[in-house]
């Protein structure tokens, strides 16, 4: 599993308008596998309508940083040492 734990928001605006996207910064503890490293997630954030967001947050970490290796076999050439994490979501008021 991998499991993320926000701990403070960075940029938020201090308004925001329906249909108009805006960024901000989502930073906390990120554990994959049993380890546990600080990293930031750059999100774009929609209010798609009063009650609906819509937004897309990503971040760049290493492999290595959290225990995992490529394989170093002939049929697995050209990968990258950093891996981009995407989560997209939407959350709606019930």
């Amino acid at each position: 599993y991998i499991t993320f734990t926000p701990a403070e928001l960075v940029g938020l605006p201090e308004s925001v308008a329906v249909g108009q996207p805006f960024t901000f910064q989502v930073a906390g503890d990120l554990t994959i596998r049993d380890r546990t490293l600080p990293v930031t997630f750059d999100v774009t954030l929609t209010p798609a309508s009063e009650s609906r967001l819509e937004g897309l947050a990503r971040t760049v970490v290493r492999y290595a940083d959290f225990g995992v290796f490529i394989p170093n076999v002939p049929s697995v050439t050209g990968v990258d040492e950093n891996v981009t994490l995407e989560l997209e979501f939407v959350a709606e008021a019930q």
